[in-house]
């Protein structure tokens, strides 16, 4: 089974529903009413569901998740990798242009520290039963 990034939903349909694991930077947070959204811009993860730091970045994907995700910790600049179901895509606006994102509903987020020098592979995100994003 190949992985679905957030640009394979961009250029072709079906992919609502799956369970993937994505990674990347966040560019912005925004604490609404009952949930939070991360506008995160994907990069490739490694083996160890790590961003790839020294990869060009990807597109923009939004995150959501239930509850409050205080903006200090999650702020701009960290790298999160995040298990969820993907959801439908959204115009939204970067600086004056509009553009498709891939929404993520996310099961389980991981704020990797802020110096990547920390980074350790001890977080897994296994989807199905032997396969493994």
């Amino acid at each position: 089974m190949a992985a679905v990034g957030p640009a394979h939903v961009l250029a072709e349909e079906g992919h609502q529903g799956k369970r993937v694991v994505w990674g990347g930077r966040i560019v912005a947070i925004e604490n609404l009413a009952d949930t939070t959204e991360l506008t995160v811009v994907s990069y490739p993860l490694d083996r160890g569901d790590r961003p790839r730091l020294r990869s060009e970045p990807g597109v923009r994907f939004i995150v959501t998740e239930p509850g409050f995700l205080e903006p200090v910790q999650y702020a701009p600049g960290r790298y999160v990798t995040v298990l969820g179901i993907v959801g439908e895509l959204e115009q939204r606006a970067v600086g004056e242009y509009f553009r498709a994102h891939p929404i993520l509903h996310a099961e389980r987020i991981h704020l990797w520290p802020a110096n990547p020098e920390q980074w350790q592979s001890r977080t897994r995100f296994s989807v199905g039963v032997g396969v493994r994003l």
